[in-house]
Order: structure tokens, then sequence, then C-alpha cells
């Protein structure tokens, strides 16, 4: 579905995908396309140099890849260097449980930008730190939010907000953002 405009791809996706439920057929579709694959299919096959990677559902794809090369190549994520010590994940300054322990050694953390949140945030949350924009992506209804952290060592993080929360907030770039972050959705390899 690649040749085809962004509207019409979408309709065609839908239409598949009710033709495929309707008749309660089998079909396998190839495409490098990660967002055709999650809303199209049932369970997804994804292979790196004709090796089997990971097999799930999209959810399972998306929410618990199995490998560094599943979490980078299904939809976009935050690759940011941790270390791994005493039962904790130390991020520059910032340290979150590790939810899965681990020997203390370098890791990777994979942490996908909606988990990455900027309200609801109260008073005492754990894992919050202060960010500043440095970049801002208008994709219409939202926006990828470059930002960096003093407290994780200016590593670069992208955020996706809406248009209206950056309008009701009043951000741009150079604006200060308190974060907060997720360690139970965070990949840890």
């Amino acid at each position: 579905l690649s040749a085809l405009d962004a509207l019409e791809r979408v309709r065609l996706r839908q239409e598949i995908r009710a033709l495929q439920q309707q008749l309660g057929v089998t079909t396998i579709m190839v495409t490098h396309d990660q967002e055709e694959a999650l809303s199209v299919a049932d369970r997804i096959v994804v292979m790196k140099d004709g090796v089997i990677e990971q097999v799930g559902s999209p959810m399972e794809i998306y929410r618990e890849p199995a490998s560094p090369f599943v979490a980078d190549f299904v939809g976009k994520v935050n690759v940011v260097p941790a270390r791994r010590q005493g039962g904790e994940l130390w991020f520059g300054g910032m340290r979150v449980p590790d939810l899965k322990d681990g020997d203390d050694a370098q890791v990777t953390v994979y942490l996908r930008p909606e988990d990455v949140l900027a309200r609801p945030i109260s008073p005492g949350d754990a894992h919050v730190f202060d960010a500043r924009i440095e970049k801002i992506d208008f994709l219409g209804s939202h926006c990828h939010v470059h930002v960096s952290a003093p407290l994780l060592e200016q590593q670069r993080l992208v955020v996706y907000l809406s248009l209206n929360f950056l309008a009701e907030q009043a951000l741009q770039v150079g604006s200060s953002l308190p974060l907060k972050l997720l360690p139970e959705r965070m990949r840890v390899f």
C-alpha cells in the first residue's frame, strides 16, 4: 500500500481489515510499514536478516519488544544509556526501580515517547525531572517534542504532546517542562 497517498492508504487498510474479519480468512501481508502492520494484523512476525525476532499480537510487539531490534523497528522509541546497580536503573543523576533485576552492568533502556508524561504530574510524584524543549516537530494534532534534561546528563528524549497542551501551557523552544518517567513501561536490554 506504500504507493498510495496517505488518506487512500488508511482507507484501504480499514477495508482490508474489515474484509478479513467479515470473511474469516487468514491473510499474510508483507510490509515495512509498521503502522500498517499494527493496524491490520492480529499477529505480527518481525524478521531481521531472514530470522524471526518476535511473533505476537500488535500490542505485544509494540509494548513488549523481545529485542533491541524489535523495539527500535516498531514505532518510535527513545534509546537511553543507563547503569543497572543494586536493583535500580541510573540515568545520570536519576534513579528508577529496575523491575526486572539483573546483574549490575551498563544497559540500554528503550522508552516510547508516549511513556514520558507531561501530565498528570502531582506534587511528590516519583521519577519527575525538569526538561528543556529543544525542538518541536509539528505533525497536526500532536507534536514530537525534543527535550533534554540536566538530571539525565543532557540525554535527549522525544515526547508526544498534543497541540492543545502546547498551546494551553504556552510552550515553545526554550521552555522548561516537568516530565515523568514510567518505569513499568521501560524495556531494558
